[in-house]
């Protein structure tokens, strides 16, 4: 016959397992991606994902929200497939894609780095997710989108480059005109037949303290290969400001993103006056 002592110590051994089975299990948290707001004055405020990049195996979720009172949103521009998200996610390509006060969760079925931006604040607020092909121990580091990246190019002599197919940049050649009284910046950009389709932003940037902040922008989500002219005018903010100093500082940076293929960055350094 069994000693009674022992059949205690067994139960009492089983409810403890059974008890540390649930803290076990909510030991596994899903990697969180939320909207935040920062800064303020006379450029408004700031704003990007926070952490911007997260790595899950496949099959993972990510959790994604935005507890603020801006309204923001998920545009997927980058990777092996398309993620599958809750209701509460508001995904799409404008501005309409997005909320406030929203939480849910991205399933990612496909290895890959995924990049998404901000329906409203486009890539000021880019945000990426790395699947890798199994579950492993730690976490990986997120591998970075390849970019083709020039700063201020020269004009092509004896006419425009970028107007042929081949296996050059997308674009080249950005041109910046002096902006008319101050009221925006306007500018041109050849466009290679490789790159027709692509989707063009252009973000003019100044600075407010320590950080750049976005003083106007420009988005054409389908562009045709040839020379493209572009103006992109400058925020309430900015141009009382420019009517009182009577100077500004910009940074106008343009992103070409091809149907396939890198994404290329341009950016030049201009001061408006007033």
């Amino acid at each position: 016959m069994r000693h009674p002592s022992i059949a205690f110590a067994a139960v009492a051994v089983l409810g403890a397992a059974a008890a540390a089975l649930p803290a076990i299990a909510g030991s596994e948290t899903v990697p969180a991606i939320e909207a935040v707001n920062v800064g303020g004055g006379v450029y408004g405020e700031e704003h990007h994902w926070s952490p911007p990049q997260v790595a899950v195996p496949a099959g993972g979720a990510v959790a994604l929200s935005n507890p603020t009172e801006v309204r923001h949103g998920v545009y997927w521009v980058g990777g092996p497939a398309t993620p599958s998200c809750s209701p509460g996610v508001p995904v799409g390509s404008s501005e309409t894609a997005s909320g406030t006060k929203w939480s849910g969760t991205c399933t990612f079925s496909a290895p890959g780095v995924y990049t998404f931006y901000c329906t409203v604040h486009g890539p000021a607020m880019t945000g990426r997710v790395t699947v890798t092909a199994a579950a492993t121990t730690g976490t990986p580091a997120p591998a970075p989108i390849p970019t083709q990246t020039a700063s201020a190019p020269s004009p092509p002599t004896g006419g425009e480059a970028g107007g042929s197919a081949g296996g050059g940049p997308p674009a080249t050649a950005l041109r910046l005109a002096p902006a008319s009284r101050g009221r925006g910046v306007s500018g041109s950009l050849s466009v290679s037949s490789a790159a027709a389709g692509a989707r063009l932003e252009v973000d003019l940037l100044a600075r407010a303290g320590s950080r750049l902040v976005r003083i106007g922008r420009l988005v054409r989500t389908h562009v045709h290969a040839g020379r493209l002219s572009f103006t992109v005018v400058l925020d309430a903010h900015a141009a009382r400001s420019l009517a009182v100093r009577r100077r500004l500082a910009v940074t106008v940076v343009v992103l070409v993103r091809p149907p396939q293929g890198a994404v290329l960055r341009l950016s030049r350094r201009l001061l408006l006056r007033a």
